[in-house]
C-alpha cells in the first residue's frame, strides 16, 4: 500500500517521536506543525499514506501482506521454522497498534540475527507506520529513511521477494512526497518502477497497484506548467507514463482486491474529488469512515476522511 504524505496541510500540533539510527533511542519532541509547500515532484506520490504524512498500503494477494499490512495478516510470513519466535510476538504487537515496541522487537531479532528476512521487513513496515503517525517533515523522512535502508537489506538476503520490494517502494514514495525536486524526480521513478516489478511476480498485489494510482493521480493533478518543467528540467520522464485513465483503473483495481481499506477508498475518494466526481467521491470518503480499523495509521486516515467530507459537502 503506498500512502501520500499532506504533511503541511493534514498534520496538527503535537509530540514527534524521532529515531537514532545509530542508538535505536526513543525521543519526545514537542514541535508545532508549520503549513509547508511541497515541491514540484514532491506532490506527486501519496504509500501512502494515513495522516499527516498520509499512506501506506496492502500487498494484494490474499496470503500477502499490505502496507503497513493488513493486520490479520500480519504473521503470515513468520510460519517458517527456522524464523525467531520473537518475529510472530513483534507482528502480534504491530497489530495491536503497538508500533514502536514491534520495532524494537524487530531490532532486537535484527541486531542477533542480521540476515533474517522476516525480521527485516517487519522493521521496515513498522518504521514506516512510526513515520506516518509522526509529525513534522524531518522526522517522517528520517523514520522512511530507515525503514528504506531495512527494506533495501530485506531485498540484498532475499532477491525478489515482495515484502522486501514494498517496503522499499513504499518508503521511497513516502520520502518522494517531501523532498527536492530531483530527487523526488528520482524516487517518483523508483517507485514506478519497483511497483512493476513486484507485479511481475504477483499481478494482484493490491499494494503495488495503489501505488501505480497514486502516481497517476498525483502527477496529473499537477498544473500543466509544473508538469512540464519537471519533465523538461527535472528529469521527470514519469510523467509522460501516466493518465487519468490508469489513476483510476489502478486505484479500482487495488480496492476491488482490499474492498476492507481505509486508505485504499481514502485515495479513490480523493481522486474523484479532483476529477469533479463529487457523489462517487463522497461515497468512497464515506466508506472509509464506515469501515473498522485494520492498521495502525486507520484512525488518522479516517480523520482525513471525515475532513474531506465537511469541507467538500457540508
Amino acid at each position: 500500500m503506498l500512502a501520500v504524505c499532506h504533511t503541511g496541510n493534514e498534520t496538527s500540533d503535537g509530540h514527534l517521536i524521532s529515531h537514532d539510527p545509530q542508538r535505536r533511542r526513543r525521543v519526545i519532541v514537542n514541535v508545532s506543525s508549520k503549513r509547508r509547500l511541497l515541491p514540484i515532484l514532491g506532490a506527486i506520490l501519496l504509500v501512502v499514506p494515513p495522516v499527516a504524512a498520509s499512506e501506506i498500503g496492502p500487498q494484494t494477494n490474499p496470503d500477502s501482506r499490505a502496507i503497513p499490512g493488513p493486520g490479520s495478516q500480519a504473521a503470515a510470513a513468520a510460519t517458517r521454522s527456522d524464523v525467531d519466535p520473537r518475529v510472530s510476538e513483534a507482528n502480534d504487537l504491530f497489530v495491536d497498534h503497538q508500533v514502536m515496541e514491534s520495532l524494537r522487537l524487530f531490532e532486537d531479532v535484527i541486531d542477533e540475527y542480521p540476515e533474517m528476512y522476516e525480521a527485516l521487513w517487519g522493521a521496515a513496515r513498522s518504521a514506516v507506520a512510526e513515520g506516518l503517525l509522526s509529525r513534522g517533515i524531518e522526522t517522517q523522512n528520517q523514520w522512511f529513511k530507515i525503514s528504506e535502508s531495512y527494506a533495501r537489506r530485506s531485498t540484498e538476503v532475499e532477491p525478489g521477494s515482495l515484502e522486501g520490494l514494498y517496503w522499499l517502494l513504499s518508503a521511497k514514495g513516502l520520502r518522494a512526497t517531501q523532498t527536492g525536486n530531483r530527487e523526488a524526480a528520482a524516487l517518483s521513478r523508483e517507485v514506478y518502477d519497483l511497483a512493476h516489478q513486484v507485479l511481475e511476480t504477483d499481478s494482484l498485489h493490491a499494494g503495488a497497484l495503489h501505488a501505480l494510482g497514486v502516481v497517476n493521480y498525483r502527477v496529473r493533478s499537477l498544473p500543466f506548467f509544473a508538469r512540464f518543467v519537471a519533465r523538461t528540467f527535472l528529469g521527470g520522464d514519469v510523467i509522460g507514463l501516466t493518465s487519468w485513465e490508469d489513476a483510476e483503473r489502478y486505484l479500482k483495481l487495488a480496492l476491488e482486491l482490499r474492498p476492507e481499506y481505509i486508505l485504499f477508498h481514502l485515495d479513490l475518494g480523493r481522486m474523484y474529488l479532483a476529477r469533479k466526481r463529487m457523489e462517487e467521491a463522497r461515497m468512497h470518503f464515506q466508506r472509509a469512515l464506515e469501515l473498522p480499523l485494520l492498521e495502525p495509521p486507520d484512525t488518522r486516515f479516517k480523520m482525513i476522511a471525515e475532513r474531506r467530507l465537511a469541507e467538500t459537502f457540508d
